[in-house]
């Protein structure tokens, strides 16, 4: 017997059935990109802040979490840079950010139970178009945008787990798109780092724990764990523990930006603790006023909800929503900051959380899904002319979101004196660290916009570079949590040439950025060393060989594990399924127990 001929016009057909289905979410998804990033899309790299890409980036020990910082950039850094070696780094940056924002509306739009296209949109808008997003993108956190995109398709697995329950069926035979997107969203969640991964727990946890879906629980919690193994690991080998500035708990906790006060902030999506983050009009009565009946809204509109997902669904996204908001403002109370600085000082990875409003995801998704149930309702129930109103109101409420917050993002390249220095290093296999001068974490670059960034030197060379770690958050300076870069700070602060003390500490080079404030006196200081490479706004300086056994670009066993247990972790969730369907079809029973 003759098989069929396959055809090939089936994925064809298949994507024209699917864009009928999800055409408001690809046009939602495609006009939130143009909108917020139409400045940036073009060549250039988009530097500010967190947001620092290089060009040609190494499989350096930021990738690993090898360096003196803490491994923040676990694995995101490792997502960065293998992207970057299929597209030019800043084509992969404009990726990461575009793909972010777009899968985050989709999401949302996809997770609300409305079919009205306008409340499919408005729900998506609404998760996208707040002032959490603006602080985010202000700062230039890419990663924590990433896993907040993830959020919805993570908690679409929970919904299919309840139904699939409600319809006595168990949830481990359906390997369908749920559980696919819930490991694809599990992945891009723990892109955000600790608070990020928390936020997820608070979304998706207490309604499986409502439900006593235990199996499920464990089953992800123990994919979350091993997803976010490489940032444990990665921990686990920094020789100088985890000693973390208790001044950054009153630092980083949420602030009033409107009228409405701290809490009224919060629960309007903002209280960012960086002034600088807060939308423009923020601080105006009549916006904070309409923001706070946005809110409300949104909030009924979720109560509506209730009609159409599981209960536990439905409670469960509630107390996560209420958790995370309580985690929020708790520390800028002044019991609740003298509770948070005792937390940071007895329980280790508290601190990484100390950023509260990131833990406002869940509300976030909460009000989305609502103001997607609102705006059915609406049209329901003959309020057509209010439709647009709403759907648009975040739009209306924060237009400084749209053309790059409003011009604030441009692109710049980097000069190239920066692929020379980079070059010689790259290439130099012996051991030895790299510090970078003048000593501050932050740069402002006049080919950049004079923007505030990272040193980019982290991320520029293969061979672990000291930089300093500490903060300057208003009048406060904050300290980092590196060790070495302690130590180097203190040779520094010692008078004369700080060379000798540098090669004793293991450095084999010192890169100058002379374009920076002081970087001309710091040059000065080195009379006896060599001078690899001088240029208009870098000088590069190699100390003498010194005892450092540690090759460049060795990287340890504890990142390599965690990686290792990532990627098991993924084969495991992701095969899984489909190796207990081809058990059922070979037995010819149900490989399961018999379910009570």
């Amino acid at each position: 017997m003759r098989r069929p001929i396959p055809e090939f016009g089936m994925p064809l057909r298949r994507a024209v059935v699917v864009l009928r289905r999800w055409w408001p979410e690809v046009v939602l998804g495609l006009g939130v990109v143009l909108a917020i990033l139409g400045p940036v899309l073009r060549r250039g790299y988009l530097l500010r802040y967190d947001l620092v890409f290089v060009p040609d980036p190494p499989f350096g020990a930021t990738v690993w979490g090898s360096g003196s910082e803490l491994p923040r950039a676990v694995p995101s850094e490792l997502l960065a840079v293998g992207l970057s070696q299929l597209l030019p780094a800043d084509l992969a940056e404009k990726a990461l950010l575009a793909g972010s924002l777009a899968l985050a509306a989709v999401g949302a739009a996809r997770l609300a139970p409305v079919g009205h296209p306008l409340a499919r949109v408005a729900a998506g808008l609404g998760y996208v178009w707040n002032p959490w997003m603006y602080g985010r993108l202000h700062l230039g956190q890419w990663a924590v945008i990433a896993g907040y995109a993830a959020l919805p398709w993570a908690y679409a697995w929970v919904l299919g787990v309840l139904r699939r329950r409600s319809n006595g069926t168990d949830p481990a035979d359906g390997a369908g798109p749920s559980r696919r997107s819930a490991v694809a969203g599990g992945l891009a969640v723990v892109l955000g780092g600790p608070a990020v991964v928390l936020a997820a727990v608070l979304t998706c946890a207490p309604a499986l724990a409502l439900a006593r879906r235990w199996r499920a629980l464990v089953a992800g919690a123990a994919t979350l764990a091993g997803l976010t193994a490489p940032w444990l690991l990665a921990l686990t080998q920094r020789g100088d523990g985890l000693d973390l500035d208790e001044r950054g708990v009153a630092a980083f906790a949420a602030r009033a930006d409107t009228p409405l006060g701290v809490l009224g902030s919060v629960v309007t999506l903002g209280g960012v603790w960086s002034r600088y983050a807060v939308p423009v009009g923020r601080d105006q009565w009549p916006v904070a006023v309409l923001a706070l009946v946005l809110a409300a809204a949104a909030v009924w509109g979720f109560a509506l909800t209730r009609r159409r997902w599981p209960s536990a669904a439905w409670w469960g996204l509630l107390v996560g929503a209420v958790l995370g908001t309580v985690i929020a403002v708790v520390p800028a109370l002044p019991a609740g900051t003298a509770w948070m600085t005792a937390l940071v000082e007895h329980v280790p990875l508290a601190g990484a959380v100390r950023d509260g409003t990131r833990l406002l995801a869940p509300l976030a998704l909460l009000q989305a899904v609502g103001l997607g149930m609102l705006v059915e309702s609406l049209a329901a129930t003959g309020a057509r002319a209010l439709v647009p109103l709403v759907v648009f109101a975040p739009v209306l409420l924060l237009p400084g979101l749209a053309w790059g917050l409003s011009g604030q993002f441009d692109t710049a390249r980097y000069p190239a004196e920066w692929s020379a220095v980079r070059s010689v290093v790259n290439q130099d296999r012996g051991g030895g660290s790299l510090v970078s001068l003048p000593w501050s974490s932050f740069r402002a670059y006049r080919w950049a916009g004079n923007v505030p960034v990272l040193d980019p030197a982290a991320r520029a060379f293969r061979r672990p570079v000291v930089g300093d770690q500490d903060v300057v958050v208003g009048r406060d300076r904050i300290r980092g949590e590196s060790g070495e870069a302690d130590r180097v700070a203190a040779v520094l602060a010692e008078p004369g040439d700080p060379g000798s003390a540098l090669r004793r500490l293991g450095v084999r080079y010192v890169l100058i950025q002379t374009d920076q404030p002081g970087g001309a006196e710091v040059e000065a200081r080195f009379t006896d060393a060599e001078v690899v490479r001088r240029g208009r706004t870098l000088t590069l300086i190699r100390l003498a060989d010194d005892d450092s056994s540690r090759s460049a670009g060795t990287v340890g066993i504890a990142p390599t594990l965690g990686y290792s247990v990532l990627g098991c972790t993924l084969l495991i969730a992701l095969s899984y399924p489909a190796a207990r369907r081809r058990c059922m079809l070979l037995s010819g029973t149900s490989c399961r127990r018999d379910r009570q």
